[in-house]
This record gives C-alpha cells, sequence and structure tokens, in this order.
C-alpha cells in the first residue's frame, strides 16, 4: 500500500457481540495499527501495535457485566510480498458476564502493495 492509501480500517467480529475495528496507519514511517474492541455495551478499549512493540499478551477488559480476555493480539507489518496482519486470540462472555466463547481470529489484513 502507498503511503497515500493509509489509513486503512477493516471492521470485524470477534464472538458473541463483540466487534474489532482495526485501524493501520504511517506514524514515524512505520506501519501501525489501533485496534477497538465494542459491544452494545459499550468499549472495551484499544491496543496499539507496531513492528517496535508487535504483540499485547494477558489483556483483560470488561464493559458492564461483559468480559473479553484477549491471550494474545498479534501485528505483522505489510512487507514485500506478505500482507500484513492482526490475529486475536482469546475468549469473550456474553452480555451479562456468562456462556464464554473463545475466538482465534485475523482481524484484519492489508496489502503492501494493492
Amino acid at each position: 500500500m502507498a503511503a497515500s492509501q493509509y489509513p486503512y480500517t477493516q471492521p470485524a467480529m470477534l464472538s458473541n457481540s463483540v466487534t474489532t475495528s482495526t485501524t493501520v496507519s504511517i506514524i514515524n514511517g512505520m506501519q501501525v495499527s489501533t485496534t477497538t474492541f465494542s459491544s452494545p455495551a459499550g468499549s472495551f478499549g484499544q491496543i496499539t501495535l507496531s513492528p517496535v512493540q508487535n504483540s499485547a499478551t494477558n489483556v483483560e477488559m470488561g464493559v458492564g457485566h461483559q468480559k473479553l480476555s484477549i491471550t494474545s493480539l498479534t501485528f505483522r507489518a505489510a512487507f514485500g510480498f506478505d500482507s500484513g496482519q492482526v490475529l486475536a486470540v482469546g475468549h469473550a462472555t456474553d452480555q451479562n458476564g456468562n456462556d464464554p466463547v473463545a475466538f482465534s481470529e485475523q482481524i484484519c489484513q492489508w496489502p503492501n502493495n494493492p
């Protein structure tokens, strides 16, 4: 992707009612992703990753009774022929805090050259 095509945003569904929106931007010449986690109950929060800090592990978030556990969120920048990606692994409860559902998803992918 040419720098002029950033920022790039991609939504994804994790589980139950939990959704993500990941925006990839160029900051100081690096691809940086910011993932926002939300549900109808509200916003869980954000995690920002880059080549310098390319993963977040064991992050616990909550909104109301609903809980979101991120075992790992991993970032890989697009480079050469390889697409960039953000992978999420963890589990989330329903809005009442019950019935945890596991997820292991690629929540964002972007090309280096469209």
